[in-house]
């Protein structure tokens, strides 16, 4: 496990935050000084999200390209609907009526990592032909960039880019350059990834009222810097780390997320659920020369130490929640966020020993397998 520091340097954004600032102060954006090679490379991705395929078959896996571009509104009900202020009691009606509307919506992103993934397993072009062929069908349709009149509208737009922009950056950045035959369906695809991140960034703004700011902006922010470092687009990346800063703003001294906590029962959830786009955005700054910091002290440092002693002892949140936590059973919905959080910082020992035990862990929204990205000892 290789552990690791970010150095601080002088780059575009200034993104060092106090240690200890309350929930009620906004960051305090600095002067960008020039630019130097950091910020004139190309945008890359850490570990081995953009390794080359480990094999080479002719034939890939199962394609279904017939996938139907999404061009409705994204007006979908909330799985909470009807519960209180803090939105913790799950509504089974509601959630039924929720996947049915989005499930051409999780097939493509469960398609685009799978897919993906495949490929650089086993180096079929076919793999390659398929998915560039179903996001070349939504591009040109436009998809996903209905209105959305509601809060879980614009929820699922960002997931959704979450997780096809992190798929297609590990085509884009491979070094076997898959995409070399693609280059017209590559065109329609970036810029209709472009699009939709230019959406995104004017539905989760840096600059709403810090009651608002909450584990959506963070996976916004994720969203932003994987179709980012996809597209090499600066202004995309650099609004996810805008977001990112004003999480650093928002925890507490002890690893608090306020506006997580009014979750109540579901305070435990929604902080592990938080953290796992922050340190994916965190691995991503690393990659690229931004300065976050990951110290021992410092804020994602301090979420992650409260999330992994809440994870082993749920009191430890629910005396602050004033309620008793939901818990749940699986080792991805819980620990994912450790690999790339492990990555980029310096895990303590119980948590090393965590990690391993339930390797190897994936999350599509995420990127696939994230102990062969970030561990680099499975395969994908």
């Amino acid at each position: 496990m290789k552990h690791r520091r970010l150095i601080y340097t002088g780059f575009a954004i200034a993104l060092v935050a106090a240690t200890a600032c309350r929930s009620d102060q906004r960051p305090i954006e600095s002067a960008p000084p020039s630019l130097d090679n950091a910020q004139t490379a190309r945008l890359q991705a850490p570990g081995r999200f953009a390794m080359a395929p480990v094999g080479n078959k002719r034939a890939g896996g199962s394609c279904d390209s017939s996938l139907r571009p999404y061009t409705s509104a994204l007006d979908f009900p909330s799985k909470y609907e009807g519960s209180g202020k803090s939105r913790d009691t799950l509504n089974d009606d509601a959630d039924r009526r929720y996947k049915a509307a989005v499930a051409d919506l999780s097939a493509l992103e469960s398609a685009s990592v799978k897919i993906v993934g495949r490929y650089l397993q086993n180096g079929a072009v076919d793999d390659v032909a398929c998915i560039v062929d179903v996001l070349n069908n939504w591009a040109i349709a436009d998809a996903l960039l209905g209105p959305a009149p509601n809060h879980t509208g614009r929820a699922v737009r960002k997931w959704v880019l979450a997780s096809i922009s992190a798929a297609y950056l590990r085509l884009k950045l491979s070094p076997a350059s898959p995409l070399a035959a693609f280059r017209d369906q590559e065109r329609h695809i970036d810029a209709w990834l472009k699009k939709l991140g230019d959406r995104v960034v004017a539905e989760w703004p840096a600059d709403d009222p810090l009651n608002k700011i909450n584990n959506h902006y963070y996976w916004s922010a994720w969203a932003l810097v994987a179709t980012g470092t996809a597209l090499n687009d600066r202004s995309l990346f650099e609004h996810g780390l805008r977001l990112y800063r004003v999480f650093e703003s928002q925890v507490s001294g002890e690893g608090v997320l306020p506006n997580e906590l009014n979750r109540k029962s579901r305070a435990l959830e929604y902080h592990v659920y938080a953290l796992g786009p922050l340190a994916m955005v965190a691995a991503f700054a690393a990659a690229n020369g931004y300065p976050i910091d990951v110290t021992p002290t410092a804020p994602l440092s301090r979420l992650a130490d409260l999330t992994f002693a809440a994870l082993r002892d749920p009191e430890v949140l629910a005396r602050r929640a004033g309620a008793r936590q939901e818990t749940f059973a699986s080792a991805a919905t819980n620990y994912a966020w450790m690999e790339p959080y492990c990555h980029v910082a310096q895990c303590p020992e119980a948590l090393q020993r965590q990690l391993a035990s339930v390797r190897p862990l994936n999350s599509t929204r995420l990127g696939g397998n994230l102990t062969q990205i970030f561990d680099g000892q499975t395969t994908p």
